[in-house]
């Protein structure tokens, strides 16, 4: 008779690691689930979440370059007050030719007031002016 071998029973080592917490998984609506745990998300909610925000912070670019571009919204048709010139004399004093309705005017802009200094003729004007005898 031939005896089998006989083999050593196998010793388990205990694992170095605590053994994780039992976790208990609800289904989605379980009116068993506990109040306390946070509802689970889908990997795509944080998708649809970051495409929305860059929908709307590219709809905002576009509508700021859009003001930009055309101005303040009473200022989109032709506008009748323009400054033409402006010079600097020191101590926050300018000398400005602002025209109105194709009229120029000569100012004089200090931080107390702003003074109408004299009314200008236009060049055209000056030339027709000129040209007559």
């Amino acid at each position: 008779m031939s005896a089998a071998p006989e083999t050593a029973p196998v010793v388990e080592k205990p694992s170095e690691k605590p053994a994780a917490p039992t976790q208990i998984i609800y289904p989605k609506n379980s009116p068993e689930r506990p109040a306390g745990l946070p509802a689970e998300k889908s990997p795509l909610s944080g998708v649809l979440v970051m495409v929305t925000a860059i929908a709307l912070a590219a709809a905002g670019a576009w509508i700021l370059l859009q003001r930009r571009q055309s101005g303040p919204l009473s200022a989109r048709g032709q506008r009748k007050l323009q400054v033409e010139e402006t010079r600097p004399l020191g101590n926050r004093q300018y000398l400005v030719v602002a025209q109105y309705e194709g009229k120029k005017f000569l100012l004089g802009v200090t931080p107390g007031q702003i003074a109408l200094l004299t009314p200008l003729e236009s060049e055209h004007r000056q030339n027709q002016l000129e040209e007559k005898p």
